[in-house]
C-alpha cells in the first residue's frame, strides 16, 4: 500500500515537473520626460522624452501635446517617431511647429497650462508617460 502511495506521488511529481515555465514577459519601456517646463520647451522648440528598455532594438514613440486655452484645449498630435535604442536607451525630440509655439506662448503669457501624454512601443510592449507640464513660477 505505501509502495503505491509513492509510486504515485512519483508519477504526479513528474508530471508535474516535465511541464515549462510559462516564458516571463518582456519588460514594459520607461519613458521620462526630459523638457520638464513650459519655458523649458518653448526655448529649446521642442519636447524631449528618454525611452529605457532592458530588450528590443527599436522604439516607437507618439502621442499628444496638449495647451490649455479659452474657450478650448488646442491638442496637437506628435510623432510618431522610431529610434534605434543604444545601450538600452534612446532620446526622441519632438519639433514644435510654428502654430504650436504661437499657442505655447500665449499659454505661458495667460497663465495655462500644458501637458503631454506620449507612448513608446518597444517589441510590440507598450509604455506610458503623461505630465503635465510646470508653468512659470510667476503665475
Amino acid at each position: 500500500m505505501i509502495a503505491a502511495l509513492a509510486a504515485l506521488f512519483a508519477l504526479s511529481l513528474s508530471a508535474s515537473g516535465g511541464a515549462a515555465k510559462p516564458p516571463k514577459p518582456k519588460p514594459r519601456p520607461k519613458l521620462t520626460l526630459l523638457t520638464t517646463t513650459e519655458q523649458g520647451v518653448l526655448r529649446r522648440d521642442a519636447i524631449k522624452v528618454r525611452v529605457e528598455s532592458k530588450r528590443g532594438v527599436r522604439a516607437t514613440v507618439e502621442g499628444q501635446f496638449v495647451v490649455d486655452g479659452f474657450p478650448d484645449d488646442f491638442p496637437f498630435h506628435v510623432g510618431p517617431k522610431h529610434r534605434r535604442l543604444r545601450n538600452g536607451e534612446t532620446t526622441v525630440r519632438f519639433d514644435l511647429s510654428q502654430r504650436q509655439r504661437e499657442v505655447l506662448d500665449f499659454a505661458i503669457k495667460s497663465c495655462h497650462g500644458a501637458s503631454v501624454t506620449l507612448t513608446a512601443k518597444v517589441d510590440g510592449r507598450g509604455g506610458r508617460l503623461s505630465e503635465e507640464l510646470r508653468m512659470p513660477a510667476d503665475c
